[in-house]
């Protein structure tokens, strides 16, 4: 049975460690193109999918009588859930809750601020206002318009800011730590198959040293003694 020479094993192995290496720097690359050709799409693949909830947007219309009485229609639309609380204030003082609160008469005529804060059972809130007109004897209606100033907070969200920045610095250094192995397992798959210089072994007996060195040493020139006093 014939065996593989070890010449040609190490010629295997060092073509499969080549191809791996090749393989990873091909890797590396094409995703590192990605990010530069389109980073947003890339980086919010990576991210999670975080869906805020849709709140509700309160809304109402009014009426007078001309005997300083009003009366309010709830018109709130809901959000992703159904609204739980109705919560208005009539601007004088009085607070009622419910939908759609009987008619509410006020002790002067004036015009007073009416507002309606309406919440759902995912705890969003919206707030709407009303510029009411109580003028004896008259008739006046009309509609409420948003507070953009309702539930308004500032709230910094650290983790929503440090993470896509973290985002970032993971995905350069894992390819970045790619393309240093991916070089590393080329280099190394090249070294094994490329052509090795043919080595010549010779031994060297210790008499054959002696005269190697006698035939490097230089001559010594023979001086004659002083002459004689």
């Amino acid at each position: 049975m014939a065996f593989l020479k070890r010449e040609h094993v190490e010629l295997l192995i060092g073509i499969g460690v080549l191809a791996l290496g090749l393989g990873l720097l091909v890797f590396t690359f094409s995703h590192a193109l990605a990010i530069a050709t389109a980073p947003g799409d890339f980086f919010r693949g990576q991210m999670p999918q975080q869906q805020t909830p849709v709140g509700p947007s309160a809304s109402f219309t009014w009426d007078t009588n001309g005997a300083n009485t009003t009366t309010v229609q709830d018109n709130s639309r809901q959000g992703d859930v159904a609204i739980t609380s109705w919560n208005w204030n009539f601007g004088d003082g009085t607070r009622v809750s419910g939908q759609n609160p009987g008619p509410h008469t006020y002790a002067n005529a004036s015009v007073y601020q009416v507002s309606l804060t309406v919440g759902d059972g995912n705890g969003k809130e919206s707030r709407a206002v009303a510029q009411v007109q109580v003028v004896p004897m008259q008739t006046r209606s009309g509609d409420s318009i948003g507070d953009p100033t309702a539930g308004l907070q500032l709230n910094l969200d650290f983790g929503s800011i440090l993470q896509p920045v973290a985002i970032t610095f993971l995905t350069f250094g894992m390819y970045v730590v790619l393309s240093m192995v991916g070089g590393a397992v080329t280099r190394a798959g090249w070294n094994m198959i490329k052509p090795k210089p043919e080595t010549i072994r010779v031994r060297l007996k210790p008499k054959h040293l002696t005269q190697a060195i006698e035939e490097d040493a230089p001559s010594v020139v023979m001086l004659p003694p002083p002459p004689a006093r």
